[in-house]
């Protein structure tokens, strides 16, 4: 924008402006009867990340879940065998990294700014390893169900600090609970190693929820490459690297984003261990209620096949806990069926080389080498459907499959590659023409492919029309008065075509649902809630199903919603919440203003209270329309009845000269139920009217110090001459003060005023004897002073601190 149209649009509002007045800005409480649904507005919880994402058995783990709008207090649950969450969840401090500065464009994008509750859980010594569903509720709604991990190992959780890379040690085997935080953050993780040794780095964060692509590096102590992460060979994690030890002596792993990026919800699990670590294994997969032998490859596994008792019942992703000398190895999974299992022996690379078995069976076999070919051979029934399941990808295999399938003679009767455009599994569906024989042929994809680690299995069963249904979400959120819908899909197996009755559990008083039908010829359909004016504010679990008709006989199946894509944790029942909605919001009127970095910006907001009488607190919202860029605020308390207020910001003194900031903030009240009840609601002045919106101008104010770094001598000093540089009006005195981040040790200085009309001064730094640093980052040094406005002015200039070498 113009200065011209900056000018103008003043101009137009100005009218409006004069007519606010300003007046003073937080939390009590009104009867909540009288509110309009059809006017009100709510902030439901978001949450982003659960810091530790897992913990070890046997042992309690405070965490920290961070998110939105989830104020002071939350419900949370952790559900599943073996462990025990506390109920609520606490406002705590939220750990906070400015980071690099994010220049135009990308500064201009939104963000999110989550706040932190601290809980607990304590996982019992026999819990299963693997994961637990958790979930947040507050008096205005409910959020999805995200994965916490138990496992074996020791674990360690990173204590965060500000600036470059401290490498931290640990000792193994260990699991590490890390956080790349803030963008372009780089965690080190130290630890010794004997020559000749095998190590195994793995790391996960996808199976988190976070955002993070995680990559690994191995550096020895002079800091020279041992080995890098290769994602294509991460398996069951997001990416490993496995080195061995050329020497003894003290190595580092070093943890980074692929795009080096970085925030909050960042988080990781990484474990570092010489013990045993199974990459892959063969069959996948074994018949339930068997003994069944298995070949794993990976570090310091045996070499003979190792005999499992399989369970005889339970879900068909199974996930054995073999102990391997005297420690656990490491997770990974198998299929469970209940059909006879075979597995290939000798040559079977020609047609006429298999012998015929009966079908259904599941058929275990490798691509071990490029160029190699597996052919297997059933016998068939006329007229019978036949499924033919291909399952290679979707057990951690590499191999991309082609199947063929062929008659008795050799003739080919129908080939099938990829099941989708992201799924390199093989399926077919036939009906036998005749009784006889029939033979398959399984091959990877590209010829040059293959090796131990190329396993699949292959499942010939009759096709058994079944269905499953999949919940979009678990977490369903409606407003009081108001409706919400909940959308089922409908996968249809083996040719099921007929329709599905949708049922559900006892409904909250209050809320009822209109429940449709799957049509036959439908794959999903829309669940409608509706609840009351009057409807309690609560959270319950509710049960979805759908019966079909499955060979003359009613079934049923229950809906579910999958956390993760690699089928590991599916939830149920559904969340439901019925919402306190927000009857207040915030008004104003949009201008567009220029603003000095260092300074701030004011703007005034009217409260469209909607019944409300009580009082608000006024603070930096958790959602923003743009990266804030060190933008600050702070909590106000608009009191009751109060309808207009002003809401200060403050613009760093390093902001990019140029860009637009646009802060947006929220107000938060209680309502009081009439049951009793009281309720933390919220409104974001997300809009464009409702949000502080400038052009940011250099500085008025400027320092400058007469050397970028100076030696930390223990128990000595620093002196350093300063330089104030001041815009028109601030000829006022000026305090000048050291910033030091709270991890730095061992540093200070006394605040030094430089007084009016003065443009020099000098502080003095101050090393302590022992226990210094560490100086892994630049300190500050911050003048303020004042304009003639009364509006404050800040500058600052950076100081390297560096460590003479013993």
């Amino acid at each position: 924008m113009t200065a011209r149209e900056n000018d103008e649009l003043n101009r137009l509002h100005r009218p409006f402006r004069d007519r606010l007045l300003k007046c003073a800005a937080a939390v009590s409480t009104i009867v909540a009867s009288g509110f309009a649904a059809s006017s009100a507005w709510a902030d439901p919880p978001v949450a982003m990340y659960l810091f530790p994402a897992g913990g070890q058995r046997g042992t309690e783990v405070r965490f920290r879940v961070g998110g939105l709008y989830m104020d002071r207090s939350a419900a949370f649950e952790m559900p599943g065998p073996g462990v025990r969450a506390v109920p609520r969840i606490e406002q705590t401090k939220t750990a906070w990294f400015e980071g690099p500065v994010i220049p135009l464009v990308d500064s201009q994008q939104a963000e999110d700014y989550p706040k932190d509750l601290a809980g607990s859980v304590t996982i019992d010594t026999n819990a299963s390893r693997g994961p637990r569903a958790w979930r947040v509720s507050t008096s205005q709604g409910a959020t999805s169900a995200r994965p916490f991990f138990v496992g074996d190992l020791p674990e360690v959780v990173e204590e965060e600090i500000d600036g470059r890379a401290v490498p931290v040690p640990v000792r193994l085997p260990v699991t590490i609970n890390g956080r790349i935080f803030p963008r372009e953050d780089v965690d080190i993780w130290a630890f010794e190693a004997k020559a000749g040794q095998s190590i195994t780095c793995s790391a996960v964060a996808g199976k988190l929820g976070a955002p993070l692509e995680p990559r690994l590096e191995i550096r020895d102590a002079q800091g020279r490459r041992i080995a890098e992460s290769d994602e294509r060979k991460a398996g069951m994690v997001d990416t490993l690297v496995r080195f061995v030890a050329p020497n003894d002596g003290t190595y580092l792993v070093h943890v980074h984003d692929l795009k080096f990026g970085g925030l909050q919800n960042f988080v990781y699990r990484l474990t570092v261990t010489a013990g045993p670590y199974v990459d892959h294994v063969f069959p996948l997969g074994g018949r339930r209620g068997s003994q069944t032998a298995f070949e794993l490859s990976g570090q310091n596994v045996p070499g003979p096949p190792v005999a499992m008792a399989l369970p005889a019942d339970g879900p068909a992703r199974y996930e054995p806990t073999p102990i391997i000398g005297e420690a656990p190895a490491n997770v990974f999974a198998i299929e469970l069926d209940d059909l006879p299992e075979m597995i290939e022996q000798g040559p079977n690379d020609e047609l006429t080389l298999a012998t015929p078995v009966e079908a259904p069976v599941v058929f275990n076999g490798r691509i071990e080498r490029p160029g190699d070919i597996d052919c297997w051979s059933f016998r068939g029934t006329k007229d019978v459907i036949y499924d033919i399941d291909l399952r290679a990808a979707r057990l951690g295999s590499p191999l991309d499959s082609v199947l063929v399938l062929f008659d008795a003679d050799g003739k080919e009767l129908a080939r099938s590659d990829d099941l989708s455009g992201s799924q390199t599994d093989s399926q077919l569906r036939f009906t036998a023409p005749v009784d006889g024989v029939f033979r398959l042929r399984v091959e990877e994809r590209l010829a040059s492919r293959g090796g131990q680690a190329f396993a699949y299995r292959l499942r010939v069963a009759q096709a058994i029309p079944d269905f499953r249904l999949q919940l979009v979400t678990d977490a369903l959120s409606i407003d009081r008065g108001a409706e919400a819908k909940l959308k089922v899909r409908a996968e249809r197996q083996n040719g099921f075509s007929g329709e599905i009755k949708m049922e559900c559990g006892t409904l909250p008083t209050g809320v009822s649902v209109d429940l449709p039908t799957i049509a036959a010829t439908a794959n999903e359909v829309e669940l409608t809630f509706k609840a009351a004016q009057n409807a309690a504010i609560s959270v319950q679990s509710l049960s979805i199903r759908g019966t079909g008709v499955i060979a003359d006989q009613t079934t049923a199946r229950p809906a579910k919603f999958r956390v993760a894509a690699d089928e590991t944790l599916d939830v149920e029942p559904l969340l439901l919440a019925v919402c306190m909605p927000t009857p207040y919001k915030l008004k104003g009127i949009f201008e567009i203003r220029y603003a000095d970095r260092g300074t701030g910006a004011v703007k005034r907001f009217s409260v469209d209270r909607g019944g409300y009488e009580g009082p608000l607190e006024v603070r930096l919202a958790d959602r923003q329309m743009r990266h804030q860029q060190g933008v600050t605020g702070p909590i106000l308390t608009v009191p009751a009845g109060v309808s207009e207020f002003d809401y200060p910001v403050t613009f760093p003194p390093w902001m990019e000269v140029g860009r637009t900031s646009r802060t947006c903030v929220m107000a938060v009240g209680e309502i009081l139920d009439a049951d009793g009840t009281k309720h933390t609601v919220s409104f974001t002045s997300l809009h464009e009217y409702e949000q502080i919106v400038a052009i940011v101008d250099p500085g008025q104010v400027s320092l400058d110090v007469d050397r970028r770094s100076v030696t930390a001598v223990p128990g000595g000093t620093a002196k350093l001459p300063l330089q104030l540089g001041r815009g028109v009006g601030l000829d006022g005195e000026a305090r000048v003060e050291l910033v030091v981040p709270r991890h730095i040790r061992g540093v200070s200085a006394e605040p030094v005023r430089i007084a009016p009309g003065s443009d020099t001064g000098t502080i003095v730094l101050w090393f302590a004897e022992n226990d210094c640093g560490p100086f892994n980052m630049p300190l500050i040094v911050r003048a303020t002073t004042h304009q003639r406005n009364k509006l404050t002015a800040v500058a600052e200039a950076s100081i390297e601190i560096v460590v003479p070498e013993k």
